[in-house]
C-alpha cells in the first residue's frame, strides 16, 4: 500500500485527464503506428516516481514511551510524543532531549510500521540534543546532516514529523533568518523558518528540496506551543558535534563558571557603581573562583555579557578546569579575574532570571508614588520586608513579606530605618535590593524609585531555563 495517498490520488488525476482528452477527440496515434510504437509502461517504477521528500520520509521516526507505565512514570509531558530521525544505519536516531524527556527507553516507530525498542545513549540537555540507538534486522536508510545550514534566505524548507498524533506529516516553508534566541538562556543560535510546526514535530528533520537535513525543529516562540508561522531548529552543525560526542560518551562534558545570574541593565549597573554599563548581576555561586554574590559580571574571555544566554554561548565549547578572563565591577571597582571553570551539569547552572520582561507600566502607577512596602529589623539584627501592598511597586517588582534584605546597591544595611532612608535618599533611577528568600536562595531586585523609571522599567519574573515546548 502508497504510504502516501496524495501519490494515488495523482495517478487517479492524470487518469481522469487522458479520459477526458479522449473525449474531447485529441488525436491518437492510428491502428498502424499504435502497433509499432514501443510499449510505454503505464505506472513509473517506484524508485522513479520516488521524491526526495518520500525517501527522507524514511529515516523519519515518531518517539513515545515504551508503555504506559513508562509514560505514567514520567508524568506523561513532553515524552508522550515527538520525532527524530536515523543519522547511522546501524540504528542511531537524533531528536531532541526533551522529546525523551527523563526515559531510558523508548518506543520507535517507522513509517512503514515497523516498531523497536529504543535506549537512550546520551542527552546533553544545554542543546536539548539526545541520541536513541534501536537494534535493526538491516541497514537502516538515513538523513545526512548538511555541512552548513545556511541557505539563502527565503530558500525552501520541509518539516517532516509527526505533529499532534498526525504521524509522518511534512510541512513546507522557506528560511526566515539565522542566529534567533529563544530567550534569555538557551545557548543556541536557532535557525528560523515558517514551515508550520506543532506539539509532536520536536526533534524532526527540517531538509532541503535535496533531502539534506540542515536543522533538527526544536520550538516555537515561548509565547505559544503552537504554529504562529515562526519555528526554531538547531542548525546542523552544532548537531552534528554534539551528536558525535553523545554517541561516543553519552554526554557532553563542558565547564560552567559555577553562578546564578541575573541580567542587569544599565541602569541597575549604575546603581552599582558601574555607570554606563551593563552585565550579569551574580545571585549565588558554587566555585571557589573568587567571585561573589552581586559582582557585576561584564565579560569572560573578551565576549561582552547582557542576557544570561551570553554566558552560556561563552563557555559552550569549554572544558572543566579550563581558566577563563572574567571582567567584573566589585564595590564599584573593576576587577580582572582567572576562573577555573567547574564541571558543567547541563540540568543546573546559568540558568538566569530575567530583570525586564514585557509587561505594560502603563497606568500602573497612578498619585503620589509610593513603594509599597515595609522594612522591619529582627533581635538578631536581620532587615526583613514586612507588609508589601497589593500592586505596590514592591509587589509587581518582586518583593515578598519575609524576604531577607542583604544589601541595598551593594551595602549591607545597618538596621531597617538606614536601609529605607538609603533607599529613598538615592539619586539614581533604581535601587538594587540583594535579597534571601527561603526555598529560592539569594534574588536581586530592580526597584524604580519613581513614576518615570518605572513605566520604562518592567516589572521581572524568574524564568526556568527552557526545556522546549514540542
Amino acid at each position: 500500500m502508497n504510504p502516501n495517498p496524495s501519490v494515488n490520488l495523482t495517478r487517479r488525476t492524470l487518469g481522469w485527464f487522458l479520459g477526458a482528452a479522449l473525449c474531447l477527440g485529441v488525436a491518437l496515434p492510428t491502428t498502424a503506428r499504435a502497433a509499432a510504437m514501443p510499449e510505454t509502461p503505464k505506472v513509473a517504477s517506484a524508485a522513479q516516481s520516488e521524491t526526495a521528500i518520500e525517501r527522507a520520509m524514511k529515516a523519519v521516526v515518531a518517539i513515545s514511551p515504551q508503555d504506559e507505565a513508562a509514560r505514567k512514570q514520567n508524568g506523561d509531558t513532553e515524552a508522550a510524543g515527538g520525532s527524530g530521525f536515523v543519522i547511522h544505519a546501524s540504528g542511531l536516531i537524533l531528536t531532541n532531549a526533551h522529546v525523551v524527556a527523563k526515559l531510558d527507553v523508548v518506543e520507535v516507530t517507522f513509517a512503514n510500521g515497523k516498531r523497536y525498542k529504543g535506549k537512550v545513549i546520551g542527552r546533553d540537555g544545554r542543546t536539548d540534543l539526545a541520541i536513541v540507538k534501536i537494534d535493526a534486522e538491516a541497514p537502516l536508510p538515513v538523513l545526512k546532516l548538511a555541512k552548513s545550514s545556511k541557505l539563502p534566505l527565503g530558500a525552501k524548507v520541509f518539516a517532516l514529523g509527526n505533529p499532534m498524533g498526525n504521524r509522518f506529516s511534512v510541512t513546507s516553508g522557506i528560511i526566515s533568518g539565522y542566529d534567533r534566541a529563544y530567550d534569555v538562556a538557551w545557548p543556541v543560535n536557532f535557525i528560523q523558518h515558517d514551515a508550520a510546526l506543532n506539539p509532536g514535530n520536536s526533534g524532526g528533520p527540517l531538509i532541503t528540496e535535496e533531502g539534506e537535513v540542515i536543522g533538527i525543529n526544536t520550538a516555537t516562540p515561548p509565547e505559544t506551543i503552537f504554529d504562529i508561522g515562526i519555528g526554531l531548529a538547531i542548525p546542523a552543525e552544532l548537531a552534528a558535534k554534539i551528536a558525535a560526542q553523545l554517541a561516543a560518551d553519552g554526554k557532553v562534558v563542558r565547564g560552567r563558571l559555577g553562578v546564578t545570574a541575573s541580567s542587569a541593565d544599565a541602569g541597575m549597573a549604575e546603581a552599582l557603581g558601574a555607570p554606563g554599563k551593563s552585565g550579569l548581576i551574580i545571585d549565588a555561586v558554587s566555585a571557589q573562583g573568587g567571585l561573589k554574590i552581586g559582582d557585576l559580571l561584564l565579560s569572560v574571555e573578551g565576549r561582552k555579557l547582557e542576557v544570561v544566554r551570553d554566558l552560556s554561548m561563552a563557555l559552550i565549547d569549554s572544558k572543566p578546569g579550563d581558566k577563563v578572563k572574567v571582567e567584573i565591577v566589585r564595590d564599584g571597582k573593576t576587577l580582572a579575574l582567572a576562573v577555573a571553570l567547574e564541571a558543567d551539569d547541563d540540568l543546573a547552572g546559568e540558568r538566569g532570571k530575567v530583570a525586564a520582561l514585557a509587561m505594560d507600566m502603563s497606568g500602573a502607577v497612578g498619585g503620589p508614588f509610593t513603594l509599597g512596602f515595609a522594612l522591619r529589623s529582627d533581635a538578631a539584627g536581620r532587615v526583613t520586608v514586612g507588609k508589601v501592598e497589593e500592586a505596590s511597586i514592591g509587589q509587581m517588582y518582586g518583593l515578598y513579606e519575609g524576604d531577607e534584605l542583604l544589601a541595598v546597591d551593594g551595602v549591607a544595611p545597618r538596621d531597617a530605618a538606614a536601609a529605607m532612608a538609603a533607599i529613598k535618599a538615592s539619586k539614581r533611577d533604581v535601587a538594587v535590593l540583594r535579597i534571601q528568600r527561603a526555598g529560592q536562595g539569594t534574588l536581586h531586585v530592580a526597584l524604580p524609585l519613581s513614576a518615570e523609571a518605572a513605566k520604562a522599567r518592567r516589572p521581572g519574573v524568574p524564568r526556568r531555563f527552557p526545556r522546549g515546548p514540542l
